[in-house]
């Protein structure tokens, strides 16, 4: 598909939708990004990003919509013009316990997770029980305009859930990718979540690999909430995402697997958090400390301390925002890390800085300019820019 043609229905979308209003309702936003560069050949770069995303649906019946995110950007050197589509698909909600989408979708419920090409069946019966059930292909991995042949590629899963009393609920799933009548990813999992009283919330996670036999995933996540503060502890492990057709089959991978500690107490509208991870590998560990001040208004600071694995370091980081007259708003952007490579033991520097300027008008039109520096052991300079213009529109 020419690129221009697909600019020019981004365009016609919002104006020729704006002008059926009066039988659909339509909302979302067209963005123009201009992104300006020095490239690894110091060269000038200059990439252009169009996105558009919209809901459209008829005006006497919501559960009948149409949703998509797509871009066009005109990137690179030399330069070329791209075309993704993100989520593509058409809803049809028939009454208030049943569910028909067809296109493109990012889809994430249980182990199912991923962009997929495809047709969804959801129900829910009694109130209590939920089944979702998914049939289609994997979506492009450049996100192109074109859906992949069934033999490069098709997936299949089924996501179970169950509410129990008192707020809780079980949920099992079940995915498999199939490429040439051969199956190189099939995984099984299975989670219980809710309360125990009014203040503790627990999770609780399991995924097993049914080529690999053994475990994929594991998540087990107690935190105590009550007014001001909160203590949670969680514990992680993960088997890497390598699939059985994969040429990394023959490569042996540590799995990931940490323990973290957290707490957080407001104190006025200031929220201090601090946090501890313990990550283990086979023959060495990473202990890590950071602590947080932060705002929902201003943003937030953090300082970060970590021994063990990769030697003894120590960074901060800022991210910061405020508005100082009505639709202005100014934020920034500031981190430094001290950090060892694995297995050296040579200290590197690395620091970076964002800093830009936004102005809201009539609540439809967001306009944004941002500079960019970056200084590590590859760049000792790296200066960029970023210009935006957002439209937001709801007829």
């Amino acid at each position: 598909m020419k690129p221009i043609v697909i600019l020019s229905a981004f365009l016609l979308s919002v104006f020729l939708f704006g002008n059926i209003s009066a039988q659909v309702n339509l909302n979302g936003w067209l963005q123009s990004n201009l992104y300006v560069l020095e490239n690894d050949q110091e060269n000038q770069q200059w990439d252009f990003y169009q996105g558009l995303q919209f809901r459209i649906s008829p005006k006497n019946y919501s559960n009948l919509y149409f949703n998509t995110f797509m871009r066009l950007a005109y990137r690179g050197d030399p330069a070329e013009w791209q075309e993704k589509a993100y989520n593509l698909y058409a809803n049809w909600g028939i009454g208030k316990n049943y569910r028909v989408r067809v296109g493109r979708m990012f889809y994430y419920k249980g182990v199912i997770n991923g962009t997929i090409d495809a047709g969804e069946v959801a129900a829910t019966f009694g109130g209590k029980l939920q089944l979702n059930a998914v049939i289609g292909t994997e979506s492009p991995f450049d996100r192109k305009f074109k859906i992949k042949n069934w033999d490069n590629g098709n997936v299949l899963g089924g996501y179970l859930s169950y509410r129990l009393p008192w707020n809780n609920s079980i949920n099992v799933s079940y995915f498999q990718k199939e490429r040439l009548s051969e199956l190189y990813w099939q995984v099984f999992g299975s989670s219980l979540q809710g309360y125990l009283g009014n203040y503790l919330n627990y999770y609780l996670r399991y995924d097993h690999n049914l080529l690999s036999e053994q475990y994929q995933a594991m998540r087990y996540r107690l935190i105590f909430n009550k007014e001001k503060w909160s203590l949670g502890v969680e514990y992680n492990a993960q088997q890497p995402r390598i699939y059985e057709d994969s040429y990394f089959t023959i490569f042996e991978v540590d799995a990931y697997r940490q323990i973290r500690a957290i707490g957080t107490y407001w104190l006025g509208k200031v929220e201090f958090g601090l946090q501890y991870l313990y990550t283990m590998y086979d023959e060495d560990n990473d202990n890590r400390i950071i602590a947080s001040l932060g705002t929902r208004r201003y943003g937030s600071f953090g300082v970060v301390y970590q021994t063990g694995y990769g030697g003894e370091n120590v960074g901060y980081y800022a991210d910061l925002r405020y508005e100082f007259i009505p639709n202005w708003t100014a934020h920034f952007y500031n981190s430094y890390y001290k950090f060892e490579r694995a297995l050296t033991s040579i200290s590197q520097d690395a620091v970076a800085f964002r800093a830009g300027l936004g102005y809201r008008w009539t609540n439809r039109f967001i306009v944004e300019g941002e500079v960019q520096q970056s200084s590590n052991s590859y760049y000792s300079n790296d200066f960029r820019g970023l210009m935006r213009l957002t439209y937001l529109f709801k007829y």
